[in-house]
C-alpha cells in the first residue's frame, strides 16, 4: 500500500500522534474524560455483485472502535481532544483502516481561540448534500453519503466580533479520499486506485487556506467562505494498463478556488436552507446549489412525536472535465420522525431522483437507544434505474441493509 497518513500503513504521523497523546496523558489521567464506542455492523446485499472479482459475500460483518479522550486545564482555557477511529471489514481491505479523527489543542484567549493539530470543521445546512463542506476529506469507505470525514491537520483561528464570527484556517497537509478495494461492493464500474493518486501541486505537503465569516440576522444564520488549495473531490481519469480498454481510475487532485454561501432561516415550523458555491480550477468555472426546506409538525396527533417533511433541489453546472457528481439536476424528498422518547428513537427516510434520467436512490436510517450504554441502528440504500453514464452505475446491484449494535463507554 502507498503511504497514507494516520492509517494502518504504520505511518510516522500515527506514531507521532500516539506519542503526543501519551505525553499529554502523563500526570493527567485522573482528570481525563474518556468516552467513545465500539460497534458491530452486519451489511447484507440481496443481489449478486455486478462485476467479476467482487466479493460474493451476501452478509459482510465488520467491527469498529472509536475511543475519545478529552482533558481541560487552566480553568478551561486549554483543552486537549484525541479521537481515533478504526475498522476491520471482512470483504473490503481498504475499509479496514485506522484514522486519527482529532488530535488537537484548543486555547481560548480573550476574544479569540486557536485550535492546533488534527481536527474537524463542518460547514453547511442542507440535509441531502453538504455542498459547502470542504475542509475535511470524505472517508468514502465508511459511508457513501459523505457524512464521515478524515482528520485534517490544521491551524484554526476563530475570532468572534460584533460584526460576525471570523474563522481562518491553515491546512498544511492534504488527505486523499478513500475508495473501496476492487473486490468490494459499493465501488464504481472501474475500481479507483487510491494508492496511486496524482496531485497538481506535486505532493501532499501543500498549504491550503480557508476563511469564513458567519453571522446571525434575526431568524437567519448566514455564512460566506472562500477556500484555495487542493480540491477534496478528485477527477477520476481512466488508466489503460494494456490495450484500449481502461482497467482502473486514477484520482487526480487539482488546485481550486471555491467561494461559498450557506444560509438557514427558522420561521416558525419552517426551516429554509441554502448552500451555493462557485469553483474554478476543474475545467471551466461552475456553480452549484442546494436549496430547500424542512417543515415540522410538532406534537403529532397530540403525542410527543415530531414529523419533519423535507424537500431539496440540487443543481450542479460542472462540465465533464470536473470531478463527477450524481447531483446535477436532482430532487430530494424526505421525512424525519422523532419520537422524543427516553430511547431517542428516530427515523429518516428519503429519495433522491435525477430529473433528467430518472435515476433514483432511496435512503433509510433509524436508531434507538437500549438503556444508557447501548444503541441499535438501521441503515438501508437502494438504487434504481441508474443509467450506464451515471457515476453511480457501479452501485446498481448494491442495494443493502445494515444493522449496527453499538456499545458506548
Amino acid at each position: 500500500m502507498a503511504h497514507r497518513p494516520y492509517t494502518c500503513s504504520g505511518s510516522a504521523g500515527l506514531w507521532i500522534a500516539c506519542l503526543m497523546l501519551g505525553g499529554c496523558m502523563t500526570g493527567a489521567v485522573r482528570a481525563a474524560d474518556w468516552s467513545g464506542f465500539a460497534a458491530v455492523d452486519l451489511r447484507a446485499f440481496p443481489d449478486t455483485p455486478a462485476f467479476a472479482g467482487q466479493s460474493g459475500m451476501r452478509v459482510v460483518p465488520s467491527v469498529a472502535l472509536q475511543p475519545e479522550f478529552r482533558h481541560e486545564w487552566n480553568e478551561g482555557a486549554d483543552r486537549l481532544t484525541a479521537i481515533a477511529f478504526g475498522r476491520v471489514d471482512a470483504a473490503d481491505s481498504n475499509r479496514s483502516h485506522v484514522d486519527v479523527r482529532e488530535l488537537n489543542w484548543l486555547h481560548q484567549g480573550a476574544g479569540w481561540s486557536l485550535r492546533a493539530g488534527v481536527g474537524k470543521v463542518f460547514w453547511g445546512v442542507a440535509e441531502s448534500r453538504h455542498l459547502v463542506d470542504i475542509v475535511n476529506q470524505t472517508d468514502l469507505v465508511e459511508n457513501i453519503d459523505g457524512e464521515e470525514k478524515l482528520g485534517q491537520p490544521m491551524l484554526n483561528l476563530n475570532i468572534p466580533t460584533a460584526y460576525g464570527n471570523f474563522t481562518f484556517l491553515y491546512l498544511p497537509y492534504f488527505r486523499e479520499r478513500t475508495f473501496p478495494a476492487p473486490r468490494a461492493r459499493l465501488r464504481f464500474s472501474l475500481p479507483v486506485d487510491q494508492d496511486a493518486p496524482q496531485f497538481a501541486s506535486g505532493g501532499r505537503w501543500h498549504p491550503d487556506w480557508a476563511v469564513r465569516w458567519s453571522r446571525t440576522f434575526g431568524n437567519w444564520d448566514v455564512g460566506i467562505a472562500h477556500f484555495m488549495g487542493m480540491g477534496r473531490e478528485p477527477r477520476l481519469v481512466p488508466r489503460f494498463d494494456a490495450g484500449p480498454i481502461p482497467t482502473a481510475l486514477t484520482p487526480v487532485y487539482d488546485l481550486i478556488h471555491q467561494t461559498s454561501l450557506d444560509a438557514q432561516a427558522s420561521l416558525g415550523n419552517w426551516l429554509l436552507k441554502l448552500e451555493a458555491i462557485t469553483r474554478s480550477g476543474q475545467g471551466r468555472r461552475f456553480a452549484a446549489v442546494v436549496a430547500g426546506f424542512e417543515y415540522t409538525y410538532y406534537g403529532l396527533f397530540g403525542s410527543s412525536a415530531d414529523l419533519g417533511l423535507l424537500a431539496e433541489y440540487h443543481y450542479d453546472g460542472r462540465d465533464r472535465s470536473a470531478p463527477p457528481t450524481p447531483f446535477n439536476n436532482d430532487l430530494y424528498l424526505g421525512a424525519r420522525w422523532s419520537l422524543n422518547d427516553a430511547h431517542d428513537s428516530q427515523v429518516l427516510a428519503g429519495v433522491t431522483t435525477d430529473l433528467e434520467t430518472g435515476a433514483t436512490m432511496f435512503n433509510l436510517s433509524a436508531s434507538r437507544r437500549l438503556g444508557e450504554k447501548w444503541k441499535v441502528e438501521l441503515e438501508s440504500r437502494m438504487f434504481q434505474s441508474i443509467p450506464p453514464t451515471d457515476i453511480l452505475t457501479g452501485y446498481r446491484r448494491d442495494d443493502y441493509v445494515q444493522v449496527r449494535v453499538a456499545r458506548f463507554f
